[in-house]
């Protein structure tokens, strides 16, 4: 049976800020105990972030039927996956042990007669409380690949299981970021191992739809006037488009259903192309409702994952172009400087709004390029007008 294994060690390092929070904490025997939660914790993310799922994902609709093949291919990306679960789990039962067992084992506590044991005894109950969380999920993980309608598909299947490894990994993030959060006000983005990754990849994957949208419907526009014997060259020009997209790193984050619709979409695209010529109205019928999804998945990245990025992204724009507007108050050459650092940053906010990427687009400055300090007024004020439209619900 073919094994899947990482082609680099797992992580368990924790985040810096993390590591400072659990050296701060006075109540050393209870720092030690997190310490080996949170390295599981991040062993397990890392793994389950990091193990390769993606080929093994159909690639064509007459790959969608599950045999025994598949499950031979698969089995050992669920083992792992279950094993890696509850590793973590096992690790947070023996080192914060539930209070059912504590009371089989003959223990007895006081009540909590100080600030740091009222947080400890806080911390248990979430981290017991997380495990059993995770555990069920297992549970559920096994009934749900045994199912008719998974078994058969290996759509479905490889859905499946995406969706609980994600699932997986958001609530050991939780784990993390709930727990440290009792001793101290921190970001979730500084002490969640694999969470700034996590978001990265989220936000360079918007980006990319952002461009694959702007190209499709820049095709589509040529269509209005454009001869039948024309349109399945256009079909097959589009269909290569997708399928580039297909092979970019971002795209590999795809939920594996949007990765369906792509693939079905590119095999409407590649019938019409095999035509001798298509009416324009058959093209519009494929590609309309695929940008419509395209554009449904960059909204919910916007709205679900990054949330919080994008937000301080904006925040750290906005301060840049404040320094921006003081240098050139002053004629200091650092102006252009901290403009240009402005734009590279606000490139994670590309494909939240198209006006904004316009913007972006055209405010881009080649690394030999140089502006004067009418051209950065300018910028300086697009951008913050730019920055001010972006809308945050």
């Amino acid at each position: 049976m073919p094994q899947v294994k990482s082609s680099r060690p797992a992580q368990d390092t924790l985040p810096p800020r993390l590591s400072t929070l659990l050296e701060g904490l006075t109540y050393r025997e209870l720092a030690t105990r997190l310490e080996k939660v949170y390295r599981a914790a991040a062993l397990a993310i890392d793994r389950l972030g990091h193990i390769n799922i993606v080929k093994y994902e159909p690639t064509s609709l007459e790959e969608g039927g599950a045999d025994l093949s598949l499950w031979e291919t698969m089995a050992p990306v669920l083992r792992d996956t279950v094993m890696d679960v509850n590793a973590l789990v096992s690790v947070v039962k023996q080192a914060f042990p539930p209070p059912e067992q504590k009371a089989r084992d003959g223990a007895w506590a006081p009540p909590p007669a100080s600030f740091d044991e009222r947080l400890a005894q806080e911390v248990e109950t979430v981290l017991n409380a997380c495990a059993g969380r995770l555990a069920q999920r297992v549970a559920d993980l096994g009934q749900r690949v045994r199912q008719p309608e998974v078994v058969s598909d290996r759509w479905a299947l490889m859905s499946e299981l995406q969706s609980f490894r994600a699932d997986f990994r958001a609530q050991m993030g939780d784990l993390v970021y709930l727990t440290a959060t009792a001793f101290e006000d921190v970001p979730r983005e500084q002490v969640v191992p694999g969470y700034e990754v996590q978001v990265g990849a989220a936000a360079a994957l918007r980006s990319a739809l952002a461009d694959l949208r702007r190209s499709a419907q820049s095709r589509m526009e040529k269509l209005a006037a454009m001869p039948p014997k024309d349109v399945p060259a256009h079909a097959r020009r589009m269909e290569e488009m997708l399928a580039a997209f297909a092979h970019m790193p971002a795209s590999l984050t795809m939920k594996t259903r949007d990765k369906r619709m792509l693939v079905e979409q590119r095999g409407h695209l590649d019938t019409l192309a095999t035509r001798p010529e298509a009416d324009t109205g058959e093209l519009r019928a494929v590609m309309e409702p695929m940008l419509a999804e395209l554009a449904r998945v960059g909204t919910e990245l916007t709205q679900r994952t990054l949330v919080a990025h994008d937000r301080a992204v904006w925040s750290v724009c906005g301060a840049r172009l404040e320094q921006a507007a003081m240098h050139l108050f002053l004629h200091s050459p650092g102006a252009e400087r901290v403009v240009r650092d402005a734009l590279k940053t606000a490139e994670a906010l590309y494909g939240r709004s198209p006006t904004f990427d316009t913007f972006l687009r055209k405010a881009r400055m080649a690394p030999g390029q140089t502006q004067d300090d009418a051209q950065l007024r300018e910028t300086l004020e697009v951008f913050r007008e730019r920055l001010a439209a972006l809308p945050f619900t």
